[in-house]
């Protein structure tokens, strides 16, 4: 039967989207903002339709027309063979006016014997994920003066609603993130239509990079009186604006001006005025296309230099880049004014100037800037080009272009001269490329824009191409079709940017023959002896991926017969998910495929022969691989359906990695972690050798989490249990390693669970050796089994430099796995601080410190890995600043913990820890500098640590720190009742530590050292205040304290027993002793 049509806008059919919509009303005259169209169909969704008709008015329905009981007809059997013949794939191009059907242009297939399909075309900015990576760092930039967006403050509106005692009342506070606007202007002057699709890729980019509030795009355009207008389609029509509408004052917008500086308004001076008024305002940049040696000939020539940041713009705001001339200008080339950088849409380029815009580095960065001034003059016309002989053409050419033009150009010669294929055959033979190239080619004098076919098809200058061809052989000529080819069956299907084309082959009656006569045919023209396709493909994939086919089950290997119930279907989706997997390229159709076969297995009834549960369970794991793909939670909950009342070991393996699937989703779930071991165990216990390792495999990395988010080493002691009889030996002899590994990492995380030095000890010699590397492993596995390895090793003192060693070579073999690489430097700062407690070495506290930097610069802001990183990065430089020399560290550690304050929320538990960690660093601070400013911010971020604070113990270290505090500002004020303060700081930390005593036993040493310390405090303030009967009371209270630790076992300095405890707690004991008499004397 013959194809249906394909649906608008691609092979599935949908309603228009919002971009439809918006196309429409930009066609009609109309340009609405994006909040205005958002405004329209919020109205639209509540205006009230038509009501129904008056009764009596409406005409009745038509009957029926009876159709005779035909059966439709079977679709027609197509032997195997035929679904792999050769399919060529042209061009959808327009033919000639008034020229007969054979006639055609160079790479097109007649209409009626072609089948229209969506051909994959090649990106117009290659390494597109490259230049998002390095445009990444404008999330880092903020626009200037105080942010004007306001959000709603959720703590103060309840506080403020309560105090008026009835009506809501609203808190508003300012809110700067993503405040930025970026302003994409693109050149609508003809040459540069070839660079549209770049300019789509670029504003995709900047969608997704996720740093700006809004996206603007606008094209500028030349009116009939050469003035310069902005609109919101590259072909000028109603709505046009002036140009001045992007000049912000506010300096809160970044415009990127994309052109080939080439056009008319560039020669009228018009552009480069304009770009002054926007430059004076917000920084600006010129993405310049053309090979940088064609720069010198635009109408916007540059200057070589250097650029550096300086905060301040004109006009007091906004962000100034610098530049500084590496050599004097050149005669005739304007001075002073503006000078705007012009880039080239590359990585590196645009990395450099978004770092220098984000303020993350402050320069000298090479570059070249254009000079723009408010009064820019016209340039004067240039003279016509004289007409040269195509070999004189093609010899010029090939003495000024890049090398890798020249070939491109000879490519191109075989192939048919439309933009899409263009940049097809450009990415398939000369990969490393760049759009500079092709543009090269296309205004390098050998091609020139076709008038006889509408969109943008090009031709060569007469006899060009037959010198191009000359040293281009039949067989090269063949291989740019190879290669297209191949690109093509790579990408069918995938949601990548296409173009259309049109299908020729036996799929639609007409002999390949017939489609290529031309080849051989001597009175063609010279683009005749050409192939006419540009990719060949075989007509089983473009069956699959054609518009509007009757939808295909799975391709199954070999046809079977039918097979009664679900065995059938069950074995198709796993022949599906098998060739997906040998595509060697994560086939996501091949999942859709198989888990809607699945779907259908799953609704229909068992037959007698099918093994019990056996479709649920494959569709539960067809499901769980779409969801590792697609994340979508639906999938999830669907695989639980499947499995939900299924009883064999199998299904509960499956239902358990839901359950931990689910359990990770969003915020850690302890209770689906709880539910996923339940399944585990249940389905290990119940399972074969195989089964039953994977299950057990899986159930410690559960009880590995689940122990981290109760912070309770119970459920690791569980899995170690489960884990030991399954391991084998530690000396890599076991048959399957795989348990013996999980064991590893099981007692890598008890590890800081266990408190005496020995069984720690005990406890990493056994992970090491359960870690070790696996020879065969992958390079991957291999350096994520050395991290591993070396967090075992950094706690056995005298392996601390074969840990360094590994973790050096895990970061060598991590490539760029940025996850892996910030887990072993953060590895790495853990082994030199263990190198620091062990040598006591401060140069060991700085190589750790530049660790946590290192890892620090590959995590982004909002990660959570990046506040977990900062507060031991600022514990380590508060350890440096403690030892010899350490006041040069002592402004970052304040730098780094203030920072660590700030990547959490007030609300979070840890906020308490953090914010005593930072009044630590001022006042050390304090005492190198003394500024008596950085006490008083401690002694503010000590209070919000005791409001803040959910443990006793915590707001007892606090309240002593208060107290220490308030002692240290009485030494620069001399008030009297700052002692007063201390003693009731140090009164209130010894309540709390009581209460930590009491509410947690295992804590109690530490709880009454601190109670007895502070007690001591409390009575040598009491003593300067002149209350000696208040400091004998405390002094008691301290002994009476010190007692009990002495009768424990405990010391004063340490939470453990042993003789040298009891013997500081007996001493501390004596000299309190000895106050008491004092005190008691005078009396």
């Amino acid at each position: 039967m013959p194809p249906r049509a394909a649906p608008p806008g691609g092979p599935s059919a949908r309603p228009p989207g919002i971009r439809e919509l918006a196309a429409l009303l930009r066609a009609a005259g109309l340009d609405p903002s994006a909040e205005e169209l958002a405004d329209a169909l919020w109205l639209a969704g509540r205006i009230r339709r038509p009501g129904p008709a008056e009764p009596g008015t409406r005409e009745p329905p038509p009957e029926p027309e009876e159709e005779d009981p035909v059966s439709p007809p079977e679709p027609p059997v197509r032997p195997e063979a035929e679904a792999e013949d050769p399919v060529r794939l042209y061009v959808a191009g327009a033919g000639r006016a008034g020229e007969a059907a054979e006639a055609e242009l160079p790479g097109e297939a007649p209409a009626e014997r072609a089948v229209p399909v969506r051909v994959p075309g090649a990106a117009a900015l290659p390494r597109i994920l490259e230049i998002q990576r390095a445009l990444r760092a404008l999330q880092r930039h903020r626009p200037p003066g105080p942010p004007t967006r306001m959000v709603l403050d959720e703590e103060a509106t309840v506080e403020a609603s309560a105090r008026a005692l009835g009506p809501v009342i609203p808190v508003l506070r300012p809110e700067s993130r993503r405040e930025a606007t970026v302003r994409l202007v693109m050149d609508a002057s003809p040459s540069m239509a070839v660079w549209q699709d770049m300019f789509e890729e670029l504003r995709s980019v900047c969608e997704r990079l996720g740093a700006f509030r809004d996206v603007q795009v606008h094209y500028l355009h030349r009116l009939a009186d050469g003035t310069a207008a902005l609109g919101r389609s590259p072909v000028a029509g109603p709505g046009l604006r002036s140009g001045d509408q992007l000049r912000d004052p506010t300096g809160r917008a970044l415009t990127m001006v994309v052109s080939d500086c080439a056009g008319p308004l560039w020669r009228e001076g018009t552009a480069q005025r304009l770009l002054y008024r926007w430059a004076q305002c917000t920084p600006c940049v010129v993405v310049q296309p053309l090979p940088q040696r064609l720069w010198a000939r635009s109408w916007l020539p540059t200057e070589r230099g250097t650029l550096s940041r300086a905060e301040g713009g004109i006009g007091g705001s906004g962000v100034k880049l610098k530049f500084r001339s590496d050599r004097p200008p050149l005669p005739g080339r304007p001075t002073g004014g503006l000078t705007v950088p012009v880039l080239p849409p590359s990585a590196t380029a645009l990395g450099a100037w978004a770092r220098l815009v984000a303020g993350l580095g402050t320069g000298p960065v090479p570059a070249e800037v254009g000079r723009v001034l408010a009064a820019h003059p016209a340039a004067p016309l240039p003279p016509p080009r004289a007409v040269r002989p195509p070999r004189e053409l093609v010899a010029r050419f090939r003495s000024s272009a890049a090398p890798r033009a020249v070939q491109l150009a000879v490519y191109l010669s075989a192939a048919p001269l439309t933009l899409p294929v263009m940049r097809l055959v450009q990415r398939t033979m000369l990969p490393d490329s760049e759009p500079s190239d092709l543009a090269e080619v296309l205004l390098g004098g050998l091609l020139r824009r076709s008038t006889e076919v509408p969109g943008q098809w090009y031709e060569f200058v007469p006899g060009v191409q037959d010198v191009l061809l000359g040293p281009l052989g039949r067989d090269e000529a063949a291989l740019v079709l190879k290669h297209c080819s191949e690109y093509v069956l790579a990408h069918f299907g995938r949601g990548v940017r296409n173009f259309p084309a049109l299908a020729v082959s036996q799929l639609t009656g007409a002999p390949m023959a017939e489609a290529g006569t031309a080849a051989g045919d001597p009175e063609r023209a010279p683009a005749g002896r050409l192939p006419q396709a540009f990719a060949q493909v075989s007509a089983k994939v473009v069956r699959r991926y054609l518009p509007g086919m009757p939808d295909e089950g799975p391709a199954v290997r070999e046809p079977a017969p039918p097979v009664p119930g679900r065995a059938g279907a069950v074995q198709a989706a796993r022949d599906r998910l098998a060739d997906g997997d040998a595509d060697g390229d994560g086939d996501a159709r091949a999942l859709y495929e198989a888990v809607a076969v699945l779907r259908r297995a799953v609704a229909s009834p068992a037959g007698p022969g099918d093994p019990p549960e056996e479709a649920e369970t494959e569709l539960a794991g067809a499901l769980l691989r779409l969801w590792a793909a697609q994340r979508d939670p639906e999938l999830l909950a669907e695989a639980e359906r499947a499995l939900a009342g299924l009883g064999r070991a199998p299904a509960r393996a499956l239902l358990g990695r839901v359950y931990y699937e689910r359990a990770l989703a969003a915020e850690p779930d302890a209770e689906l972690l709880a539910a996923a071991d339940r399944e585990f165990a249940a389905a290990g216990a119940a399972a074969g050798p195989g089964l039953r390792r994977e299950c057990a495999v899986r159930r410690a990395e559960t009880l590995i989490r689940l122990s981290a988010l109760r912070d309770d080493p119970g459920p690791l002691r569980e899995a170690r249990a489960a884990l030991e009889p399954l391991a084998g030996p530690a000396d890599g002899t076991a048959s399957h390693p795989e348990p013996g590994r999980a064991l590893g990492r099981v007692l890598l995380a008890l590890l800081p669970r266990t408190p005496d030095p020995a069984e720690r000890t005990a406890l990493a010699e056994q992970a090491a050796a359960r870690l070790a590397l696996d020879p065969a492993a992958g390079r991957g596995a291999r350096a994520r089994a050395r991290v591993e390895l070396a967090g075992a090793l950094r706690h056995l003192p005298g392996r601390l430099e074969e840990a360094a060693a590994q973790l050096d070579e895990a970061l060598a073999e991590a490539g760029g796995d940025q996850e892996l690489r910030v887990a072993a430097l953060v590895c790495l700062a853990r082994v030199h601080r263990a190198r620091y407690e062990r040598d006591a070495g401060p140069a060991a506290l700085e190589d750790a410190a530049e660790a946590y930097g290192r890892a620090r610069r590959l995590i982004p802001r909002d990660a959570e890995a990046f506040g977990e990183l900062l507060p031991e990065w600022g514990d380590v430089l508060l350890d440096r600043a403690r030892a010899a020399d350490g006041r040069r560290f002592t402004g970052a550690a304040v730098r780094v913990l203030r920072e660590s304050r700030a990547a959490v929320p007030q609300s979070d538990p840890g906020s308490a820890h953090r914010l005593l960690r930072l009044a630590t660093g001022l006042r050390l601070r304090h005492a190198y500098e003394g500024d008596p400013v950085d006490l008083r911010e401690a002694e503010y971020l000590l209070e919000l640590a005791v409001r803040h604070s959910r443990d006793p113990l915590e707001r007892a270290r606090a309240w002593r720190d208060h107290g220490d505090v308030q002692q240290e500002i009485h030494g620069h004020t001399r008030a009297a009742d700052r002692l007063d303060r201390a003693a009731d700081s140090y009164r209130r930390a010894w309540r709390a530590a009581l209460e930590a005593d009491r509410a947690e036993r295992r804590a109690t040493d530490t709880a009454v050292q601190l109670a007895a310390r502070v007690q001591e405090l409390r009575g040598e303030v009491l003593e300067r205040l002149a209350r000696p009967r208040a400091a004998l009371d405390a002094y008691r209270s301290a002994l009476e304290l010190w007692a009990r630790l002495e009768a424990g076992g405990a010391g004063a300095g340490g939470g453990g027993g042993g003789g040298g405890g009891e013997r500081r707690a007996g001493e501390r004991s004596e000299a309190l002793r000895a106050r008491v008499r004092a005190l008691e004397a005078g009396l």
